[in-house]
């Protein structure tokens, strides 16, 4: 596969560095080879922003369910956004930093929920919405784990072209995971071995990419997970898969209070007051 070239690099990216975080003790695998190779320059302007700088996601979509032998059904609504950067490392990698806030939302208000009524189990859960930090390194069409994997878990992620049509290049950023079983400990309850893959497919115009010129490249998000059930929906044990299904943008962080819904955005600042910090607000 074609690595990522420093120079290509450096006309998107600012060269401050990242601290590296190694892989622990699992089976972490790159890439396949048979793709066509991977345009870095071009999927750095769709993903992120240049020099280092913060981009902005938001989205919304559904979170699908479906126990084995029943039919799928969404149970709530998602709404949320990110903010995530991309920075150039010494070996020629890229270090990427997400942080993002997400709500469970009520299929027809679209108001986070602080309850549920599984209809699956018949019982009420108690929704656990989220604020997610993350952290991956890019090296050429692979993707691996920013931070330690545990004995046992197994991590794959590729970048790949999915897609040119009628003007449009659409990009794929596919992760697929599984971690192991965990016994409980005194500060956290036992945990099942589960499964994720997570399927972001990124696009905007050809041209757009293509014009080295172009400083901030407007892109689309289209987004899909095939997971095991999430832990608050209290289905563990059960066969089966979950599917969260999201649509978004990116935007400057500087136009977020104009492109997130009032209500949304009211409800990250009273929830997680250092999330809009003024760092990101570039």
């Amino acid at each position: 596969m074609k690595a990522i070239r420093r120079r290509e690099l450096l006309l998107a990216l600012s060269g401050m560095p990242l601290s590296a975080v190694a892989a622990g003790a699992a089976t972490v695998v790159g890439a396949p080879g048979e793709q066509p190779p991977l345009d870095a320059a071009r999927y750095v302007r769709l993903h992120w922003a240049p020099r280092g700088a913060w981009a902005s996601w938001i989205y919304a979509g559904v979170l699908l369910v479906k126990p084995e032998g029943q039919v799928a059904r969404p149970l709530v609504r998602i709404r949320g956004m990110s903010f995530s950067r991309a920075v150039l490392q010494p070996d020629g990698s890229l270090g990427h930093e997400l942080d993002e806030v997400g709500y469970y939302c009520d299929l027809a208000s679209g108001e986070p929920l602080d309850t549920l009524r599984n209809p699956f189990t018949d019982r009420d859960v108690k929704v656990a919405h989220y604020r997610s930090p993350q952290k991956l390194r890019f090296a050429g069409s692979s993707i691996l784990p920013g931070q330690a994997m545990p004995p046992g878990g197994e991590f794959r992620g590729e970048v790949t072209t999915l897609a040119e049509v009628a003007g449009m290049v659409s990009m794929t950023e596919d992760l697929y995971v599984r971690l192991p079983a965990s016994a409980a400990t005194e500060t956290r309850p036992a945990r099942p071995e589960r499964f994720s893959a997570s399927l972001a497919t990124f696009t905007a115009p050809a041209a757009k990419l293509a014009d080295s010129r172009a400083d901030w490249v407007d892109a689309t998000l289209a987004y899909g997970t095939m997971n095991s059930f999430v832990g608050w929906l209290g289905m563990d044990g059960m066969a089966g898969v979950q599917n969260m299904r999201l649509s978004g943008v990116k935007r400057r962080p500087r136009d977020v209070a104009a492109s997130v819904a009032p209500d949304l955005l009211a409800r990250i600042r009273r929830d997680h007051p250092t999330f809009l910090g003024v760092p990101r607000q570039s």
